[in-house]
């Protein structure tokens, strides 16, 4: 007889084929799941430096410059804070707010949502508006309201908080004006 040799695997080297393959999808998936936190943190820091922006061009102008969300035109007459895809800047020129080319809107992604937790908000404007407004070919213009306006004193109105959130991520971030620094911070809390 000859030595026929069995071909095949034995247990002992299935199991470490196996124990490298889980291995390696952990290390991956923790790897997918860092990368997408550290998304979540860019987009938030974004978001901080375009507030500072506009807060630093109300000081150097001397002019007030506000906030404005947009929905999307597709889903228009959808109120849901989630339909706000992006914030918009606005200047009070002339008695009325004014929508601005720079800096540029800020657009949210996906499954992104604002909101605005505003202290002390009153009814009537921030700052008087005309009545009536037309451009020069005589249509009427839509006015413009902001929710949040940076002043060139160094302070915003209404005070308040704005809350930046993502649908599958559980910190929050939330923007506050500092008195002190004359800035916007940056506060991370969990749900």
């Amino acid at each position: 007889m000859t030595g026929r040799r069995e071909q095949g695997f034995t247990l002992i080297e299935i199991m470490v084929v196996v124990m490298v393959i889980a291995t390696i999808s952990a290390i991956s998936l923790l790897a997918l799941n860092q990368a997408s936190d550290r998304r979540y943190e860019s987009e938030a820091d974004k978001l901080l430096i375009w507030l500072r922006q506009i807060s630093e061009r109300a000081s150097l102008e001397g002019a007030a410059y506000g906030i404005v969300p947009e929905s999307d035109p597709d889903r228009e007459g959808d109120a849901t804070p989630s339909a706000i895809t992006r914030l918009r800047v606005v200047v009070y020129y002339r008695m009325r707010w004014v929508a601005v080319i720079a800096p540029e809107p800020f657009l949210l992604e996906d499954g992104a949502t604002v909101h605005w937790l505003l202290g002390d908000a009153e009814t009537e404007e921030l700052l008087p508006q005309q009545d009536q407004m037309t451009n020069r070919y005589g249509d009427e213009i839509e006015r413009l309201l902001p929710e949040m306006a940076f002043l060139p004193d160094g302070y915003t109105e209404p005070k308040g908080e704005i809350v930046l959130s993502f649908d599958s991520f559980e910190r929050t971030y939330v923007y506050l004006w500092d008195d002190e620094t004359s800035a916007m911070v940056l506060e991370r809390r969990t749900r």
